[in-house]
């Protein structure tokens, strides 16, 4: 039977030993190898205040067994309080933190801690630019310190891991975070801190440093997205988009009752859009890369979306834009269980080149579309050809496999307005040869025949004349 403590009461200054090898223990007979926790007596309100020397941090690990009366509190050295309620360890800073137990009834308790020296290594620096590009950086760089140097501030989104299903975001304490250009400065929390804020974390100036106290620990395929504040500044919400790279479907919801907000997925593939859901009032704006004109892929209101969706989107960075009120998106990685190549008259969408907006020679895309009538009008508009040096864009309009239209244009044959024919496939291939473009954007609809409507007037026709002799 396990031993009622009684001795907890008060509280308790405890600092490291002379060998920091040695961890210390609560209860003192207790250690991590024992699988039965000591248990603490009732109406008992205990106080331990751990201190850590500069230069030091300590891993704080428990077992404990509470009930819904008993309160187990932890406090970091930036004020930030945490409820324990799993096994998970902490990652604590200098000068000091503190463990609280408020135990109305019994339960039961084991606490160690260990002191460790935090490691100087060589830092690196990575920079980012308003009015340029997001950075992505994953757990495994923040080893050694990863120094952003910005041009006004830096916004950081924290991405729990992707690799796996189970929650596994509590392992995201070991990476701290400061508010500066090195581990000397300001010490402002973890990434999972701000992970569970939901929110971005912006930087009092133009540093910020990002490093992992424990290096390799928890390494699951979090991340960070790192934006130049002076991209998101006019933003009342930003946040991350999380989608776990094993399930095809993936959702969030966006939130701007407050104002305008922004959520913004990284993925280094496509993906596609596959339903949006909103109210009457509002508008949804999709941008590649970051929010600004020149990006901007579609609206989306709550009557275009049910026929401007499904749309397959490029990587790497996505940026979705709500003005008012609330709406949902869902997605797929799946092209079939998005619908993408399926037509349907009434369908609106586009084609782009994946590094669209952007001067690269990566820019080639082949996409096709069938419809699920055997004769729709099918039209497209070439909103931006990219056609220089040996670049090509081919359009072919096809009915019953052959072609009705196939047009290659070329710096000979340069796109002019809307075309149109009627088929039942729409395919379109850009190929920039080693040409560098900012890439090709054709958009296209897929409405019902007129041919088809008049073949169907003229049977009714024939059939009335037919029985009315």
């Amino acid at each position: 039977m396990r031993k009622i403590q009684t001795d907890c009461a008060g509280s308790q200054t405890i600092n490291p030993p002379t060998n920091i090898s040695i961890p210390w223990f609560y209860p003192t007979t207790w250690n991590y190898t024992q699988t039965d926790t000591p248990q603490y007596a009732p109406s008992q309100n205990c106080s331990w205040i751990i201190n850590i020397p500069k230069g030091m941090y300590a891993i704080f690990t428990f077992s404990a067994n509470t009930n819904n009366e008993t309160a187990l509190r932890i406090t970091d050295s930036t004020g930030y309080t945490t409820i324990i309620e799993s096994s998970v360890p902490f990652f604590l800073l200098d000068p000091s933190f503190r463990v609280d137990l408020q135990a109305t009834k019994n339960g039961s308790l084991g606490m160690g801690v260990t002191w460790y020296n935090v490691r100087q290594t060589a830092s690196t620096t990575e920079q980012i630019h308003s009015n340029g590009s997001p950075l992505i950086a994953y757990s495994t760089e923040f080893d050694n310190p990863t120094v952003i140097q910005s041009d006004t501030k830096v916004s950081l989104l924290a991405l729990p891991p992707t690799l796996i299903i189970t929650d596994a975001t509590e392992l995201l304490r070991n990476t701290q975070i400061f508010d500066g250009p090195d581990i000397n400065s300001t010490h402002v929390g973890n990434l999972y801190q701000i992970l569970i804020s939901g929110k971005s974390f912006v930087s009092s100036g133009k540093y910020l440093t990002i490093y992992s106290l424990f290096p390799g620990y928890g390494t699951l395929g979090n991340s960070v997205i790192l934006q130049d504040y002076f991209n998101v500044k006019d933003f009342k919400s930003y946040k991350a988009i999380n989608c776990i790279s094993l399930i095809t479907t993936c959702e969030f919801d966006i939130d701007a009752s407050d104002g305008t907000a922004v959520a913004i997925r990284y993925t280094p593939s496509y993906f596609f859009i596959k339903d949006v859901s909103m109210p009457q009032t509002n508008v949804l704006s999709v941008y590649t890369d970051f929010v600004t004109p020149a990006h901007k892929l579609a609206d989306y209101t709550s009557t275009t979306s049910k026929t401007d969706v499904p749309q397959k989107i490029n990587g790497v960075f996505t940026s979705f834009l709500l003005n008012k009120d609330k709406a949902k998106v869902i997605m797929s990685s799946n092209a079939e269980n998005a619908g993408w190549t399926s037509g349907f008259n009434g369908r609106r969408g586009f084609f782009y080149s994946p590094n669209y907006s952007f001067n690269s020679s990566s820019q080639d895309f082949s996409e096709k579309i069938q419809t699920s009538s055997s004769i729709s009008n099918i039209s497209y508009t070439i909103e931006r050809a990219a056609i220089q040096g040996s670049a090509t864009l081919n359009v072919i309009i096809s009915k019953n496999q052959k072609s009705v239209i196939d047009t290659t244009y070329s710096v000979t044959n340069f796109p002019s307005g809307p075309v149109s024919a009627e088929g039942d496939q729409i395919s379109v291939t850009y190929k920039s040869n080693g040409a560098w473009t900012t890439g090709s954007f054709v958009s296209f609809q897929i409405d019902k025949s007129a041919t088809a409507n008049g073949i169907l007037i003229a049977v009714l026709i024939s059939l009335w004349n037919l029985f009315s002799i």
